[in-house]
């Protein structure tokens, strides 16, 4: 069906790693061609239930839940009731304005979203923002036109001959404007997410200790997450060992929390990756060793592979063996400046221009001559 106003819905969520890219896209479609209408299909669960709807985003929000690690009966609900109702569900919304193209991000509440469209013979493209792909994006890859990838390395993780274009993931235009470069004294970053995490909040202000006590100058800036007593404690932490550190339990300016960091401590999500080599971030990764499909560590070792970062494995880490990684890089300029620049080489700069101009194949009046990079 051809529209006035061509129509385009992104299915999917769950966490801010697929939430935030789904956005990202959205911004980007909505830049290019101001006519396009931008809706999203998530899950009452999830984060975009309450971050889609602060934006002023329309958002069809379904009662799912994931099958991942859940126990037999909840598999049976979902799959027999709550996926047929959700898919039901979404047709029914679509008799007044049906979509001209659906983007499923991944997430459990992408597949309603896919089998929505697939049924309706509305085209699909898949979008998978790790180097692992995910189950859901692994699983319905074979039945759409193509998937988006974030990272090359996932194109050999995928099964059958779906087409697959490596197109990067989105970063923020004013963090992929930000370069590296030298500070003296140098300064740690550590950002364990979103949520902050756990294992960085206690790990690292010891390691910063331990080289305070052989004489070390630096200065830190540490995202801990929301939780208040978190932020307490650590900066009581860095106090005691009179460390000159900046915690923070978020920040909406990373932009400028990384151009004044020489040396990076972070966890391994698809976005914080992607923006370290755009910014030319040297960084020491700690992958969450729970994360599904142990995604993050394969996200890590996409910069470990340039020489860019270091893998740290989260079960032997301790303050003692993160103090050595970081003495090793922090106060070293040529291994750091060595770093960043690899770090440029993976950067996914054109990532905006290519997504979009695989979205304008799929979308009526805006189809593209450019042909993007196609990785068979």
């Amino acid at each position: 069906m051809t529209h006035a106003k061509p129509i385009l819905f992104i299915a999917g969520g769950g966490t801010g790693g697929h939430v935030m890219p789904a956005l990202a896209l959205a911004d980007a479609a909505r830049a290019r061609w101001p006519q396009l209408s931008v809706s999203f299909i998530g899950a009452e669960r999830g984060l975009e239930a309450t971050l889609l709807p602060e934006r002023g985003e329309t958002v069809q929000l379904l009662a799912m839940h994931g099958v991942k690690g859940a126990g037999l009966l909840q598999r049976i609900r979902v799959l027999l009731w709550e996926l047929p109702q959700a898919v039901i569900s979404i047709r029914r919304n679509w008799q007044s304005e049906r979509p001209d193209l659906l983007v499923g991000v991944g997430g459990y509440a992408s597949i309603s979203g896919v089998a929505a469209a697939l049924i309706s013979r509305i085209p699909v493209v898949l979008y998978e923002q790790n180097a692992m792909p995910g189950l859901v994006n692994r699983t319905l890859a074979r039945f759409c036109r193509c998937i988006m990838l974030g990272f090359g390395a996932a194109s050999k993780k995928l099964a059958g001959s779906v087409r697959r274009v490596i197109t990067g993931n989105v970063v923020r235009s004013n963090i992929a404007a930000t370069r590296w470069h030298r500070h003296e004294p140098p300064r740690l970053l550590v950002l364990g997410g979103s949520q902050g995490a756990r294992v960085l909040n206690q790990t690292v202000p010891e390691a910063c200790r331990l080289l305070a006590l052989e004489g070390r100058e630096f200065v830190v800036s540490h995202i801990v997450g929301s939780d208040a007593a978190t932020l307490q404690q650590v900066r009581e932490l860095y106090a005691r060992s009179e460390i000159n550190a900046d915690v923070l339990p978020f920040c909406e300016d990373m932009a400028t929390f990384y151009s004044h960091g020489s040396l990076m401590v972070a966890r391994a999500g698809a976005m914080s990756v992607c923006e370290a080599a755009c910014v030319g971030m040297p960084s020491l990764f700690v992958p969450l060793p729970h994360a599904a499909d142990d995604h993050q560590r394969h996200n890590a070792e996409a910069l470990a592979a340039v020489g860019a970062a270091v893998v740290l494995d989260q079960q032997t880490l301790d303050a003692t063996s993160l103090a050595a990684q970081i003495d090793a890089y922090l106060f070293h300029p040529a291994k750091l400046e060595q770093m960043s620049q690899a770090a440029c080489t993976a950067a996914p700069y054109a990532a905006q221009e290519k997504q979009l101009d695989v979205l304008a194949e799929f979308l009526p009046a805006m189809h593209t001559s450019q042909t993007p990079e196609v990785n068979a």
